[in-house]
């Protein structure tokens, strides 16, 4: 099993380090044996200019890359969204990536204001899957392909019918799945404690039976975020009609639900231990380095002590 920590390549993450033997050093304190790249456009000079250029990564450094998912995706131009993903996979061959990480949704920001729902699990799935067999049917690429499981419509792993049906419609023989233990914490039954969503990914995992071998990658946080969830649908207001303004506060919204925080209830090693994926990534949301520090050190010790 490989542990790496998350990263972008824009300028929040990139100006913590000073070099890339200092972002090495940086992961290496805690264990880590790499990084979960999202390659976005990286700030050069004050232009903007492709991630490939980010003078902080080297290609032994990169284990995974996380593809910039587009939510609301399925009304737009298939040859864009295409174009969009495919930059994101060529990145990933050329950093010689072991793993692809793609989340498997569909969500406008009307839908995730409201909870009001479009589309089923597996109209998007079937969309989904479509889309993926274009992207990689026949490309040759070496990485694994891991769909990651949303709360929105799509890969949510309520339903082992639904998982199946995406593992059975996409042609990509190294493919897999990769279940992020927060976005699962936003599930019904939404748990209260980090106990209780460490029973509910045991029910879970139970529930799919040999399907959950198919699960090769954990991104392992926490939000336990349900009472905001409860009080925002109780009155939750327009949004609002200016386009900076909307997007702004759909960005605090979805991260109040979506806080990835250390997950750090006892019975988190026994459930890595359970799965054992190929690859775990600790995937925090951080205001600086020394939080990412202190998060890592707290996720990290519960595991360490069980000798994950």
């Amino acid at each position: 099993m490989k542990f790496q920590m998350n990263f972008t390549t824009s300028q929040d993450d990139v100006q913590r380090y000073a070099s890339a033997e200092d972002l090495r050093g940086f992961y290496r304190k805690y264990g880590l044996n790499g990084l979960e790249v999202m390659p976005l456009p990286c700030e050069r000079n004050g232009r903007w200019a492709p991630p490939d250029t980010c003078p902080l990564l080297q290609p032994d450094m990169v284990v995974g890359v996380h593809t910039c998912s587009i939510a609301d995706w399925m009304g737009m131009e298939r040859d864009s969204v295409a174009a969009h993903y495919r930059r994101d996979l060529q990145y990933a061959e050329r950093m010689g990536a072991e793993y692809v990480v793609f989340h498997v949704t569909q969500i406008s920001a009307e839908e995730s204001w409201t909870y009001r729902m479009t589309h089923t699990d597996e109209e998007v799935i079937d969309a989904s899957c479509s889309l993926i067999n274009e992207l990689l049917d026949g490309q040759g690429y070496s990485f694994w392909f891991l769909m990651e499981n949303l709360w929105w419509p799509g890969l949510t792993f309520r339903s082992p019918a639904c998982t199946g049906r995406l593992l059975d419609g996409v042609h990509y023989e190294k493919k897999g799945l990769m279940l992020d233990t927060g976005h699962y914490m936003h599930t019904d039954p939404v748990p209260a404690s980090g106990e209780e969503a460490v029973a509910a990914l045991h029910a879970m995992l139970d529930r799919h039976g040999e399907l959950a071998s198919r699960i090769k990658g954990l991104h392992i946080h926490q939000s336990l975020t349900g009472a905001y969830v409860r009080d925002w649908l109780s009155a939750p207001g327009p949004l609002p009609e200016d386009p900076e303004e909307r997007f702004c506060k759909m960005y605090e919204h979805i991260f109040a639900i979506d806080r990835h925080e250390p997950f750090t209830a006892p019975g988190l090693s026994g459930l890595v231990e359970r799965i054992a994926p190929l690859y775990a990534t600790y995937e925090y949301i951080t205001r600086d380095r020394e939080e990412h520090g202190r998060y890592l050190e707290k996720g990290q010790s519960l595991l360490r002590q069980a000798g994950v």
